[in-house]
């Protein structure tokens, strides 16, 4: 975790790290083989530097700008899976082929890794197939099957 005084608000950041005269900025590197045998200090200055390209108003890699308050660097090795490249067909659809059954997790087919944002992202996903599922059922005039869906 890099905390960064550069933006000033809440931004959603639970009230025991809320300082209303700085912001906090907390970034995960995964996978992470190649940054698991650097040291914190090196993780720290290579994120400054693109941090620095992404954000050249607001930020600096010699901290002339956002200057770094304190920082965690924590290191789990192999905490998120490894993509392999040519698996991409084989992640499943929220929809199902059998009919009324529904899958989310970060498996399935979405735009992200198999990560917190993929479950999320693969629920709201899995929640729209559902509903346009219902509405279908109900413009057809399936009332009764429609409603036992939703149970």
């Amino acid at each position: 975790m890099i905390v960064c005084d550069y933006q000033k608000g809440n931004q959603g950041v639970g009230m025991e790290y809320y300082n209303p005269n700085q912001s906090m900025l907390e970034l995960v590197f995964a996978p992470a083989e190649e940054w698991i045998s650097c040291s914190d200090a090196e993780i720290i200055d290579a994120t400054m530097k693109e941090l620095a390209k992404l954000f050249p108003d607001e930020i600096a890699a010699d901290q002339s700008k956002a200057k770094i308050l304190k920082y965690h660097v924590v290191k789990t090795p192999r905490s998120v899976y490894k993509t392999v490249p040519g698996t991409e067909p084989c992640r499943p659809l929220q929809k199902s082929p059998i009919e009324g059954f529904y899958l989310a997790g970060d498996y399935t087919k979405q735009k992200y890794l198999a990560s917190m944002e993929g479950a999320v992202l693969s629920g709201k996903l899995c929640a729209k197939s559902i509903v346009q599922d219902y509405e279908l059922l109900l413009a057809r005039g399936q009332k009764n099957l429609a409603e036992a869906t939703m149970v």
